[in-house]
């Protein structure tokens, strides 16, 4: 019988889950006051990270549609798996109707030094972006051969878990460039390496979600994470 393999990042002690709590109840009453204060149009979320998948604790001036009880972002659930424990400030996101906004990430430590709990602020800056824009289509000057500058981060916010875990899984399956009619094991392992650096498994049903996507057995998802568990202790 195949193990679930262990996934330390899901792994909160009971002095890290009553930090996070700690944190929900001091931050989390102010936040739709903070929300107020950073008007128009800007969005404050609470995380409580040892919540996972349903981390919203709180949320004040929403833009994005989410409400508590909702999901991180896919941006988020893959800083949470990749264990990230600095600030994200001042970084590029876009909503799938277009809405551009500039959005920052704020952690919580737990006295461990494990990040417990986040706070988001998401600024529309929509209208700013079209007039700079607009300004620099009438300053602009040609300059062949130019490349464009490295993308910031992006992610995406989803009103569900159901809705993040199913673009997780199409982003992964997209990046390996084959139809997974057409997949073999070595492609199939490739999906399941990226959505496991992702943080896809911390998500409900997640195993059973990349099984019938990929076109394999629960037992066959459980083996490949094994061998990635593997390959990460045989690095350290």
């Amino acid at each position: 019988m195949t193990s679930e393999p262990e996934d330390r990042e899901l792994n909160f002690t009971t002095a890290e889950c009553a930090h996070a709590a700690l944190v929900v109840s001091l931050v989390g009453p102010i936040v739709p006051a903070l929300a107020q204060a950073l008007a128009p149009r800007t969005e404050v979320v609470l995380h409580n990270l040892t919540a996972m998948p349903n981390t919203i604790a709180a949320i004040g001036g929403a833009i994005t549609g989410r409400e508590v009880g909702g999901p991180p972002t896919d941006l988020g659930l893959r800083s949470f798996k990749e264990g990230q424990t600095d600030h994200w400030l001042r970084y590029s996101t876009e909503l799938p109707d277009g809405l551009k906004m500039r959005s920052s990430s704020i952690y919580f430590h737990a006295p461990s030094g494990k990040p417990v709990a986040c706070l988001c602020l998401n600024a529309d800056i929509t209208a700013l972006h079209q007039a700079q824009e607009i300004l620099a289509g009438l300053t602009a000057t040609d300059m062949p051969g130019v490349e464009p500058g490295v993308a910031e981060p992006m992610e995406t916010f989803a009103d569900s878990i159901e809705n993040l875990s199913e673009g997780v899984l199409s982003r992964a399956i997209e990046a390996v460039g084959v139809p997974v009619e057409l997949m073999k094991k070595v492609h199939k392992y490739a999906v399941t390496e990226d959505l496991n650096r992702r943080g896809f498994f911390a998500l409900r049903g997640a195993v059973d979600q990349a099984a019938h996507e990929l076109g394999v057995s629960r037992h066959t998802i459980y083996n490949y994470l094994n061998e990635l568990q593997g390959e990460h202790d045989g690095d350290m």
